[in-house]
């Protein structure tokens, strides 16, 4: 296969087709990130390897979004599901690269912005602020979001964690995932969030349940969760778009 690639015509090579381009946007998704990856397996060019991690992630959005841990677990759930069509030779040094060269990119783009870290998260609504930003208007998905603080509520990190990228109207969360994540990141207390892609953002009983399920595991750990935000279209509950379940009285007031 590896000879097989090397006989294709330039306009096909990945490097190739970039270097006579006249924009990097003539490419297609799969062949830029071919060129990241450089090499395929046995039996699968890094064309098609490109191709098939593309389709692990359902597109290339959720894909620059990983981080290497999630590169691994989505590849591994891939391979669990297509035998015939596995992701071979991304192991974990080019998982590493891969999750460098995503946050380079988003590092790249927030630095056009406000460092999220200069910030003190006093509010529900000065977080929500914060989370609207890492959740674009019109996803057809739910995410849930962690948001880790320092014992001032000054945020950790350039921008919230995305956790997990659900189906259309459920992102499935464990409390171990959001507080791996807390902890990893030295976090003294944290904000959760998710989005309710329909635009309304009351609470489902679910969403309730779940509030609870972290406020339990956040008093064995001893990483205080301060709140868990809805989020919804801006035109909903009164322009703001979005609910605190503290305000609402699940967890309790804001300290």
């Amino acid at each position: 296969m590896a000879s097989d690639f090397k006989k294709l015509s330039d306009s096909v090579k990945p490097r190739e087709q970039l270097r006579d381009a006249v924009s990097p946007r003539e490419l297609k998704p799969e062949a830029l990130l071919a060129i990241l990856l450089r090499t395929g397996s046995a039996g699968c060019n890094v064309l098609e390897t490109a191709r098939r991690l593309v389709d692990a992630f359902g597109s290339v959005a959720e894909l620059v979004r990983s981080d290497w841990r999630t590169l691994e677990r989505h590849i591994r759930d891939y391979n669990e599901l297509h035998p015939e069509r596995k992701i071979k030779g991304v192991g974990p040094l080019k998982m590493l690269e891969l999750s460098a060269a995503f946050e380079l990119v988003r590092r790249g783009y927030e630095t056009d912005g406000e460092d999220i870290r200069r910030l003190v998260v006093k509010t529900p609504g000065d977080a929500a602020r914060i989370f609207r930003e890492a959740v674009l208007m019109g996803e057809e998905q739910e995410s849930f979001l962690v948001l880790p603080l320092d014992a001032r509520k000054h945020p950790l990190c350039t921008a919230p964690l995305r956790i997990t990228y659900g189906l259309a109207d459920e992102a499935p969360v464990h409390p171990r995932e959001v507080f791996k994540a807390a902890i990893r990141w030295g976090a003294q207390s944290i904000v959760v969030a998710h989005n309710h892609p329909s635009g309304d953002p009351t609470p489902s009983a679910d969403d309730v349940r779940l509030t609870g399920r972290l406020v339990e595991a956040s008093r064995i750990i001893g990483i205080q969760i301060l709140d868990h935000l809805i989020l919804g279209s801006p035109s909903s509950e009164d322009g703001r778009g979005f609910v605190s379940l503290r305000k609402a009285g699940v967890i309790g007031d804001w300290t």
